[in-house]
């Protein structure tokens, strides 16, 4: 069975990855988004976002700290220390390959309006005003928000720095499966997200996620012998 190779992550809810979009939406909290308009989780959050999944899964599994800190380094690190290597979680290949024909050749300001079009087709405005301590609006506090819709399925490019072994596999495991959100204002029902590992097998990423993190089986007893041979 070939190893998981990506990780794909499943938007159930609207998100706010807020950054800079190739444009400017004129909303208050813009989107990020790729040159061509296309909205994208980057790496540096998806990783932040596993490593936290990774800090509540250890809850029930103390043993795996160790491996955890090798996969996702140690006090939130993201330099060259970490064994796992992730691109950015982006869409499938068949939609980038579609918008980068689309724009090929544009000129401005045709090429703007086009690549403006294709991130109002992925996201959304949302407004919304503070409220103040005795429920009452606050004077100057209204917001807008460009939002990610549900829907779309991001995939994230899944290296290692040298060969992980089964614990390695088991805590990345258990991190995508306790990642259930992802962006700001989480609390809010934003960015709930399915998380899991696929491979080129084809083989279900639910289903391959659960085999890797469950726990090791028991070891036979003539395997035990072998193993003190």
């Amino acid at each position: 069975m070939s190893a998981p190779d990506r990780i794909v992550v499943r938007l159930a809810a609207p998100a706010l990855f807020v950054g800079a979009s190739a444009d400017g939406t004129g909303a208050d909290t813009d989107i990020v988004t790729d040159a061509h308009g296309l909205p994208y989780l980057p790496r540096h959050r998806l990783a932040a976002r596993l490593s936290e999944g990774a800090g509540r899964a250890l809850t029930v599994a103390a043993d795996l700290a160790g491996p955890a800190g090798q996969v996702f380094g140690r006090s939130r690190s993201h330099g060259s220390g970490r064994l796992l290597r992730l691109g950015h979680a982006v869409l499938d290949d068949d939609v980038r390959a579609a918008v980068a024909r689309a724009l090929a050749g544009r000129a401005e300001p045709e090429r703007s309006t086009l690549r403006r079009a294709v991130t109002d087709a992925f996201t959304a405005l949302e407004s919304g005003t503070a409220v103040g301590p005795d429920g009452a609006p606050v004077p100057g506090g209204l917001r807008t928000h460009r939002i990610l819709l549900p829907g779309p399925v991001l995939t994230a490019a899944l290296t290692w720095s040298v060969p992980p072994g089964p614990e390695h596999w088991r805590i990345l495991a258990r991190a995508c499966l306790a990642t259930t959100q992802i962006g700001l204002k989480a609390t809010r029902g934003r960015g709930r997200v399915d998380v899991r590992l696929a491979g080129p097998d084809g083989a279900d990423p639910h289903a391959e996620t659960l085999r890797l993190a469950a726990p090791p089986g028991p070891v036979a007893s003539d395997e035990r012998e072998e193993a003190r041979a």
